[in-house]
């Protein structure tokens, strides 16, 4: 994934149910974080068509993806399993040994998908956000 995805890439998650967006999500901050972990952040396309996205980095102790979406019309097939790969073989090449998701609580689809790849919920664990701005 490249800067220059991010306006198909920005579509295709405004059309993503259960996806969560942002201002951290504005195209510039997007490229900083391609630029911080290059390599790590793959998009899938069909027929020179956008159809997936992950977002990938890591803080050289704990890898994350971020924003995995398929086009509705190309889920079912892989794709998703195939870009969550990419990500964990990066973040394997960087020496990291474990990787988080973040999914909204609403979002059953998504949480039934990482289940079935084998990532486990901590209900234990909460996230506590703070605004800079």
């Amino acid at each position: 994934m490249t800067a220059t995805d991010y306006p198909t890439a920005l579509a295709l998650w405004q059309a993503t149910e259960g996806m969560g967006l942002g201002a951290a999500d504005s195209a510039a901050n997007v490229a900083a974080f391609l630029a911080r972990n290059p390599g790590l952040s793959v998009v899938a396309e069909q027929a020179g068509r956008l159809v997936g996205t992950a977002l990938c980095g890591h803080d050289a102790r704990r890898g994350t993806i971020y924003h995995l979406a398929v086009a509705a019309q190309f889920r079912g097939a892989g794709t998703g399993r195939a870009l969550v790969d990419w990500c964990l073989a990066g973040l394997r090449r960087h020496g990291l040994t474990r990787c988080h998701i973040i999914v909204l609580a609403h979002n059953e689809k998504g949480r039934r998908f990482w289940a079935h790849l084998g990532f486990k919920e901590y209900n234990e664990v909460t996230l506590c956000s703070y605004d800079l701005t």
